[in-house]
């Protein structure tokens, strides 16, 4: 049997890609896949078939309308291979879907300069899968914490369409043309939970006026937090910088709708009582 739905699976569990995988469950007569067959849904990707037509059809459709409830668990689904689903193999096959939908934060942090480094260490003991994306190898420390990714790309613009949808993205380099590029392909997904960007309010007004002449709508610029902070915490110290970061990250409630106020206020104040803890370690 082919494995390697594994690998790609384990790419997906390290990207802090929600996915489900769609696996042949059970047959009777004649089908096109058989019993174990595998197929992993992401919004954005697939992997594997489970035989093609309607029936992979309608089970592509049916993961995608469970990721985009945020429905975690296992279901199954029956379908006769007959007129109905435009089959005529005559059999039955049942589908079993199986969530790996992430109940935390994913940030994509651009820059390891000495605020990328900064966020990456106060960030380091909240639950949240980190994606820590430049073009320097050599500007990575050896160790980094346990929920922070290396992911080296040498154009790192690639790497906003591989993050999943509701990601934090922290835009922290030292090249203000990349910044603005982040921006504007970030911007264009139109899914992301946070928008954050170093940098001074001429900055921001300066992007802002590219991106308004660029087509962008108010409503899609004014998604973007520059400068990304706090107000209310005034440094130019890379440590102070990063937890006044942290905390309008932690501002914005990561769980979806079906959550309480409560329960996400709670969270807040919980994560941010690590960051103090990790501040002062």
């Amino acid at each position: 049997m082919n494995t390697d739905w594994i690998q790609e699976a384990a790419r997906l569990e390290a990207s802090g890609i929600d996915f489900i995988m769609v696996s042949v469950l059970n047959i009777k007569g004649s089908t096109p896949r058989e019993v174990g067959a595998k197929m992993l849904v992401s919004q954005h990707g697939l992997f594997g078939t489970i035989g093609g037509g309607h029936l992979e059809y309608k089970a592509i459709e049916h993961a995608r309308a469970q990721l985009s409830s945020n429905i975690e668990g296992i279901t199954t689904e029956d379908f006769p291979l007959g007129a109905t689903l435009g089959q005529c193999c005559g059999g039955f096959v049942t589908v079993l879907y199986e969530s790996a939908i992430h109940s935390v934060r994913h940030i994509a942090i651009y820059g390891a300069g000495h605020v990328g480094k900064a966020v990456v260490h106060c960030l380091g003991n909240i639950p949240a899968r980190i994606s820590w994306v430049d073009s320097r190898e050599n500007e990575y420390p050896t160790e980094v914490p346990t929920n922070t990714t290396k992911r080296l790309y040498d154009l790192p613009v690639d790497s906003v369409a591989d993050m999943p949808k509701d990601t934090y993205f922290l835009i922290l380099t030292h090249n203000h043309q990349l910044d603005l590029e982040l921006v504007e392909t970030i911007l264009k997904r139109n899914d992301a939970k946070f928008l954050g960007v170093i940098g001074s309010k001429t900055k921001s007004a300066r992007f802002k006026h590219r991106l308004k002449a660029k087509g962008f709508s108010n409503q899609q610029i004014n998604t973007m937090q520059c400068p990304v902070g706090d107000p209310d915490i005034i440094s130019k110290q890379p440590g102070e910088i990063a937890i006044s970061i942290a905390a309008s990250i932690l501002k914005v409630p990561f769980r979806s709708e079906k959550s309480t106020t409560k329960q996400s206020k709670d969270t807040t104040k919980q994560d941010l009582s690590n960051i103090q803890t990790e501040a002062n370690s």
